[in-house]
């Protein structure tokens, strides 16, 4: 979580003012004193250094200056202290640094031990759609999904309504790098009206926090058996004797994600996956690699900002099959823009628009992907109420257009959402 910068305390200021105040008076002091006042006023000046390093450390925490913060620690706190009590001062911040050593120890440990175990959430959301060819790819059109999951050409296949059951486990623990987090998830569409196109998804992932505390390394792979795209319509292009299509999908992420500033992170992304079709449309089967940047900019507390472009490309096994006559290959852009704003404690507002364009790059003589292009826009608005830390409840909207450039028309989808996260 992205935390707001701080101010400088200054009250650690003032002290060090006073405790140099304190050291010119001690420097005036008669050397006839004895040891015994000596190793007296160390013991008194050691709880105040150990106070003194309390502070640095909360301080470091908030304000990330800790090489700076400690230089001074040691100019204007312990240096003086040595000079005007001796080799007493020296023993005794041996021990009491020892004793905070072990304190650190045990308390790091019980953080970790915190963090660590096992955690079960999910999520529960019901859909109206007006066009079930259109609502799997128009829901995965997300930096984090698969915004490149193909449609048929044919859509406007009637409506239904859709729930979608999700849930996932995740096992977390420290290890010698940092914290580390294993999860898997199961995802589903279930269609009430049109039964044929209800599938499920699986994934893993690993999360890892590298040394620094700055940065995260994520896998991530994706399985998405044997989704039905839909039935192609009688004279379509040189698919509509060849019945339903099926498609299903692996992919693997590679993320690492880097916190510049304490508003700004920054996530770069590589994919690779296949897609193979059934028998019938296996010409149609493609290979794609995808290169990503996502930014994450707080620009106030309350209000986050996210921004990201993919860039991918897809070669297509008809590529090599000129006879067949058809090639999907295909260069695609997209771009995506999030805003989130919480408006109260408990209500949060998410707005978000997504940006397509691919460009097919067929070179055979005939195709009808010869030349064609296709640009997607989507927006969504979504309201989230949390219930209790556990529960949360969403409403949303979301509308697109799809359009083939040889096409008179674009395709539209609206879909209307109600749907519950929970988490323990």
């Amino acid at each position: 979580m992205r935390t707001k910068a701080t101010t400088p305390d200054l009250s650690t200021t003032s002290k060090q003012r006073s405790h140099r105040t304190e050291h010119s008076s001690l420097l005036s002091l008669s050397g006839g004193q004895n040891l015994t006042d000596n190793r007296t006023l160390a013991q008194k000046l050691c709880v105040f250094t150990q106070l003194s390093e309390a502070i640095a450390r909360s301080r470091r925490q908030e304000l990330r200056h800790s090489k700076r913060f400690e230089r001074k620690l040691v100019i204007f706190v312990k240096l003086p202290l040595m000079t005007s009590c001796g080799w007493s001062f020296l023993v005794l911040l041996l021990l009491s640094s020892q004793a905070q050593a072990e304190t650190d120890e045990k308390e790091a440990k019980a953080d970790a031990g915190s963090e660590s175990g096992w955690h079960v959430g999910g999520e529960m959301n019901a859909f109206y759609t007006d066009d079930v060819a259109l609502f799997s790819a128009s829901q995965r059109l997300s930096l984090q999904e698969d915004p490149t999951q193909p449609v048929i050409q044919t859509t406007g296949q009637g409506s239904s309504g859709v729930f979608e059951p999700f849930a996932h486990v995740t096992r977390s623990f420290q290890s010698s790098w940092g914290k580390t987090d294993l999860t898997a998830r199961a995802q589903g569409f279930v269609f009430t009206d049109q039964t044929a196109f209800s599938h499920g998804t699986y994934g893993a992932q690993l999360t890892q926090a590298l040394p620094g505390g700055e940065t995260i390394f994520r896998m991530r792979y994706h399985y998405g058996p044997h989704l039905f795209l839909g039935n192609h319509g009688p004279g379509e292009l040189r698919s509509s004797d060849r019945g339903g299509e099926y498609v299903t999908t692996h992919f693997g992420t590679a993320e690492l994600e880097r916190k510049l500033l304490e508003n700004l992170t920054i996530r770069g992304l590589a994919r690779y996956g296949d897609r193979s079709y059934n028998e019938s449309f296996a010409h149609r089967n493609t290979r794609f690699w995808t290169l990503g940047t996502h930014v994450m900019w707080e620009i106030k507390p309350g209000i986050g900002l996210l921004v990201g472009y993919h860039y991918e490309r897809g070669l297509a096994d008809g590529r090599h099959n000129p006879q067949i006559g058809e090639d999907i290959s295909y260069v695609t852009h997209y771009v995506e823009a999030e805003l989130e704003a919480r408006v109260t404690d408990k209500l949060t507002l998410i707005g978000g628009f997504d940006l397509e364009r691919t460009s097919y790059t067929s070179g055979i003589p005939g195709d009808d992907f010869l030349g064609t292009r296709e640009r997607i826009y989507q927006g969504e608005v979504m309201a989230r109420y949390q219930l209790t830390d556990a529960l949360a409840l969403s409403i949303g909207y979301l509308h697109g257009r799809w359009k083939l450039s040889y096409e008179d028309e674009a395709a539209k989808i609206n879909t209307v959402t109600v749907g519950s996260l929970f988490r323990f």
